[in-house]
């Protein structure tokens, strides 16, 4: 053995070093064997086991959409969503132009997916079957197809306020999509999978499978061919008198299901993309707007209830003229003395601002509070204006005869329908429903089907509804306003409304002198009303604005078509037949 002192000093200076060098490094390797096996065991475990298994997601399908008759108006069908996996790809630039030939997507976008540090990128979702089985065709390295569902709509344009829609997640937007995405969404699933070295599957573990829950389906109030015939007579209305906007609703008086709703501009669902949000605007709920001569009956209805006046009592109208303080409040035409039905069936402003007078400030206010003015009916659809009724303190002087023949107040087409549907059924304010029950997906097990009708309050006295009102309201159609509302077939009651819009001219907002909002609102038979219908016009042109005009025609068209479809005999056939 060589004598330690005779080898050089250099060389055990280099062999320390080296002995400790070794040492170190041998610290290093056991400091990170037992951080690995112990202080990060779970991590590097679970990455084990990510490599190993992978957990997928089994998607759920969305509840469907049924019209009252089970008529399919909203599904969901499988489709295919192209993904890539950019760590399984080598040549991103090539992979990248490939799926944009076939996709029709912008390369450099789909480059900067490619070039993503994660595992999972989609490419573009929703793909079309023959998209879909191009790419499968393909089979490229890291690119892979999953099934989806995706939203359709049969009939396109047809109830699509009502119905809504999703978005590329399948999660309710607007309409009944939305207010009741919870019921119709239902849970996804998962599963488990087992993969080899190049990410292969290999099995499936059951044991740690889960179903997923199919959502709910629903069955709407709307009836298609009622709904149908709506679309078309206002469409028509509309190609007539091009307003900026209309709307029409049909509703069971003795229910408050909604049978029909439609709005003008309207979209198709299958096509959201290409619609603009004022055509999207369910504006039978959301837009309120000062009802003029519609409101008249309600009116009317309080100050007999209150035993202020009767039907026969007769007002001075001023032949056309008449002041209050300033303000001078006009009729189209001059009358003399009136009756309380006749302020109704000429539509008076006059007659109607002395009535208002005589039921005065607070008891006016609270009548028309009792019609849910200024509160939101409770409908199941998302965006409901509440209307608007200025609190009592807040009126001027002048307020009781504006409010006397429909200004200074504001309110939806629905609860203008609503409120008329108490006059039909006999003084009730009944909750209107767009839902008539949840069953299973599949349509066949009802869960849960609404109880109808759900009464809000009495408005109206029976005796004041059936025996005086009504008639009233008949008349306005035989002989009054609304004539163009008549038909030889059926008895109609209704009424006519016209308004000023209030617009900014300068710093003041002041009503228009040719901008109007024509409505009429009517139901049928007047003696058993199955039907109450409503059409309002924005600002109809092409020569005339007033309600009975622009709107009476379509109401009575409506009445007539839908009467017939729901198979109500003919009231002159039953005359004769007696």
């Amino acid at each position: 053995m060589p004598d330690r002192r005779k080898i050089p000093k250099c060389y055990r200076i280099r062999a320390g070093f080296l002995y400790a060098s070794v040492f170190i490094i041998f610290l290093a390797l056991l400091y990170q064997l037992i951080r690995i096996q112990i202080f990060d065991h779970r991590k590097y475990h679970t990455l084990a086991l990510s490599q190993q298994f992978e957990r997928l997601e089994i998607p759920t399908r969305r509840g469907l959409v049924f019209d009252r008759n089970g008529l399919k108006l909203a599904e969901s069908i499988q489709v295919s969503s192209v993904f890539a996996d950019p760590l399984l790809i080598e040549d991103k630039k090539e992979t990248a132009k490939v799926i944009s030939d076939v996709l029709s997507l912008n390369t450099s976008n789909v480059v900067k997916l490619l070039n993503s540090k994660k595992r999972f990128v989609w490419i573009k979702r929703r793909v079309e079957d023959r998209h879909a089985e191009v790419i499968r065709r393909l089979k490229l390295q890291g690119i892979g197809l999953r099934n989806e569902y995706k939203r359709v709509y049969p009939y396109g344009e047809l109830c699509c306020h009502v119905i809504g829609f999703t978005d590329v997640d399948e999660i309710g937007l607007e309409g009944v999509e939305h207010s009741l995405n919870q019921t119709l969404s239902g849970s996804k699933g998962y599963k488990v999978i087992e993969k080899d070295g190049h990410q292969r599957q290999i099995s499936t573990l059951n044991e740690e499978t889960i179903s997923a829950r199919y959502g709910d389906s629903i069955f709407l109030t709307i009836d298609y061919k009622i709904q149908s015939i709506v679309e078309n007579e206002l469409e028509n209305a509309c190609l007539k008198w091009q307003p900026n906007s209309a709307t029409a609703i049909v509703m069971d008086p003795s229910t408050g299901e909604i049978l029909a709703m439609a709005n003008r501009p309207s979209f198709n669902l299958n096509f959201v993309q290409d619609s603009k949000q004022h055509e999207r605007r369910n504006r039978a709920i959301t837009d309120c707007f000062e009802p003029g001569s519609i409101i008249k009956p309600l009116i009317v209805c309080g100050a007999l209830d209150s035993g202020l006046v009767k039907e026969d009592e007769t007002f001075f109208c001023y032949n056309g003229t008449y002041k209050v303080r300033r303000r001078v409040i006009r009729d189209i035409h001059p009358y003399d003395y009136l009756t309380v039905s006749e302020i109704v069936i000429n539509s008076s402003n006059i007659g109607m601002v002395q009535l208002g007078m005589l039921m005065g400030g607070k008891r006016l206010y609270n009548h028309l509070s009792n019609f849910s003015f200024g509160k939101k009916l409770g409908i199941e659809l998302p965006g409901e204006s509440k209307g608007i009724i200025r609190p009592l303190n807040l009126w001027s002087t002048y307020s009781i005869a504006s409010v006397a023949f429909g200004y200074e107040i504001a309110a939806t087409p629905l609860q203008l329908t609503t409120a008329f549907c108490s006059i039909a059924n006999g003084g009730t304010l009944l909750r209107p429903r767009i839902v008539y029950a949840i069953a299973d997906y599949a349509g066949k097990r009802v869960k849960r089907k609404y109880e109808l009708p759900e009464r809000i309050q009495r408005v109206i006295s029976p005796k004041v509804a059936r025996e005086v009102m009504s008639p009233m309201l008949e008349d306005v159609v035989k002989e009054g306003t609304g004539r163009n509302a008549m038909l030889f077939e059926y008895r109609v009651a209704g009424k006519t409304g016209t308004a000023k819009k209030l617009q900014r001219i300068g710093n003041k907002m002041r009503y228009s002198d040719n901008k109007h909002i024509g409505s009429f609102v009517g139901y049928a038979p007047a003696d058993n009303p199955k039907i109450c219908v409503l059409v309002t016009l924005n600002e109809p042109k092409n020569g005339d604005y007033y309600g009975g005009i622009v709107a009476a025609p379509v109401v009575s068209d409506i009445i007539k078509r839908v009467l017939r479809y729901m198979q109500v005999e003919p009231q002159y056939i039953r005359t004769v037949r007696r």
